[in-house]
């Protein structure tokens, strides 16, 4: 049987996912803070709600990005130590700038409806 070496573009890869994550987690961190709605406001617009909607998203895809990175760096930690710890690293900084975002929308999407209770 023949045993294949891990192979040092999965590191490659796994670095370059995690830069593209903590770029683009950061773009949308600094996107949210201009277009969030304000807590306690009236209704947010209708085009502050789309575009907070596609920031949720963005934060999704930076989260899939992220667990990727992660990923193939440990697949090929072993063929290419520090491109893979690198990727290891930007992919799980990744993660938690998405997964801090995720929440923050899960937050301010809370605030958007209220319920009043019928009588």
């Amino acid at each position: 049987m023949i045993q294949q070496q891990p192979r040092t573009g999965l590191a490659v890869a796994s670095a370059a996912l995690g830069a593209v994550g903590i770029v683009m987690a950061m773009s949308v961190w600094v996107t949210w803070a201009f277009v969030r709605p304000r807590a306690g406001d009236a209704l947010p617009s209708p085009l502050a709600v789309v575009l907070t909607l596609v920031l949720g998203a963005l934060w999704v895809l930076i989260l899939v990005l992220a667990v990727l990175a992660v990923l193939f760096g440990v697949l090929s930690r072993d063929a290419a130590g520090g491109l893979a710890r690198a990727g290891i690293v930007f992919g799980s900084l990744a993660a938690l700038l998405a997964l801090a975002g995720a929440v923050a929308f899960v937050v301010s999407a809370a605030d958007w409806l209220t319920v009043v209770p019928t009588r």
